[in-house]
């Protein structure tokens, strides 16, 4: 079918009158991949945080540096270091809502793909698990492995849902906004001429070639044969406007809002906006990072120290105080209360503050000024 005639035929017309990119824009849909890039931002923003926390050890109730610390902090297997491995994890946890680790050998290592078979009362059983190239051949119980999943329900088809309707939106804004600043005409095309063979030629190369190259070149010039006359339309309704923009922007803002408040996130932090960054930040650290610290932490004591262990005091937690920037000369102040309350030793918020302790005997005491004193010690009046 040719093109004039197809165009006549979707109309369902014989008008000799065409409007051009009529059909088009019927039938134009703009995807843009708006959804994953928010969520592999918001991803991102956690998993990089995460990635900056201490996983601290104790024994016994005393801050302890052995094996554990060394695998959670430095080198968690012989091809990953922490970053790595924690960022991959995190990352393998919030988009597929779950993630699987393993020991094999005293290295920590992420599942890339299981079969998980579910029980009421006995142990959950993983089998099909694949890392890579390769693939596990044995089952492994709950006990032995490392399970986290991040909540009831998945968050990645829950988004899909919603986003559906928002993308459905930023294509006709879109749209619209390429429709303001497109060419448009009107052809009309002479009737009685029709059944001639070498004008349908010439009429078929106009609307398929030469109409083309003329709408898309800076400066041209065409050729109209005789029996078609074309007539451009310009007026205000042409012209791009501010507005659609704006509607665009909206769009696009309101699903980076909708893929924070899925994550916890505060709005305007995934956005980058740094007006408050500071109570961005304590919000960020509250809602999102907090309840994901300790759902990983306690996978971890129950997994890796046990009732036992764990009631005698030896456990492993996540220190998220390493996740805001410090700034010594700002905090100047606060350190000084700190040690002058007896809150902290020396050594302690010199660790904090990311600086090495001095190891000495006066560094690691606590130490209060007279200021602080036992209320019931105090006495009145003349005395």
């Amino acid at each position: 079918m040719r093109f004039f005639d197809w165009i006549k035929d979707f109309f369902g017309i014989e008008q000799s009158t065409v409007y051009l990119n009529q059909q088009a824009i019927t039938t134009q849909e703009v995807q843009l991949a708006v959804r994953d890039f928010a969520i592999c931002s918001a991803i991102n923003l956690i998993s990089g945080a995460i990635s900056k926390c201490e996983f601290k050890t104790y024994s016994n109730g005393n801050e302890f540096k052995g094996d554990e610390y060394y695998l959670w902090n430095v080198e968690p297997n012989k091809n990953q270091n922490s970053s790595q491995f924690i960022q991959e994890f995190i990352s393998k946890l919030l988009y597929y809502n779950e993630c699987l680790v393993l020991d094999i050998n005293g290295q920590l290592i992420i599942a890339d793909d299981f079969t998980q078979t579910e029980y009421a009362v006995f142990e959950n059983i993983f089998s099909n698990v694949i890392r890579g190239t390769m693939k596990f051949d044995r089952s492994f119980k709950m006990s032995e492995v490392l399970y986290f999943k991040y909540c009831n329900n998945d968050i990645q088809q829950l988004l899909c849902n919603l986003m559906t309707g928002y993308n459905n939106l930023l294509n006709m804004a879109i749209g619209k906004y390429k429709r303001s600043g497109g060419r448009k005409g009107i052809a009309k095309v002479d009737k009685t001429p029709s059944g001639d063979s070498e004008f349908q030629k010439k009429v078929d190369d106009l609307f398929n070639n030469r109409f083309k190259s003329y709408f898309e070149a800076e400066n041209s010039v065409i050729h109209i044969p005789k029996g078609v006359e074309y007539i451009e339309q310009n007026g205000e309704g042409n012209k791009k406007s501010t507005s659609d923009l704006v509607d665009i922007s909206k769009i696009i803002e309101e699903e980076f809002d909708r893929v924070a408040q899925a994550f916890k996130i505060p709005p305007a932090l995934l956005k980058g906006d740094i007006a408050d960054i500071g109570k961005l930040t304590d919000n960020f650290l509250t809602f999102c990072i907090d309840p994901l610290v300790d759902l990983i932490s306690e996978e971890i004591n129950r997994k890796r120290y046990g009732k036992k262990v764990f009631l005698k005091n030896s456990y492993l937690k996540i220190d998220t105080t390493c996740i805001k920037h410090i700034d010594i000369f700002s905090i100047s102040e606060a350190f000084d209360k700190l040690v002058a309350s007896g809150g902290y030793s020396i050594d302690e918020l010199r660790i904090k503050a990311g600086d090495i302790p001095l190891n000495t005997d006066f560094s690691k005491k606590h130490w209060m000024t007279k200021n602080y004193t036992d209320i019931q010690t105090v006495k009145g009046g003349e005395e």
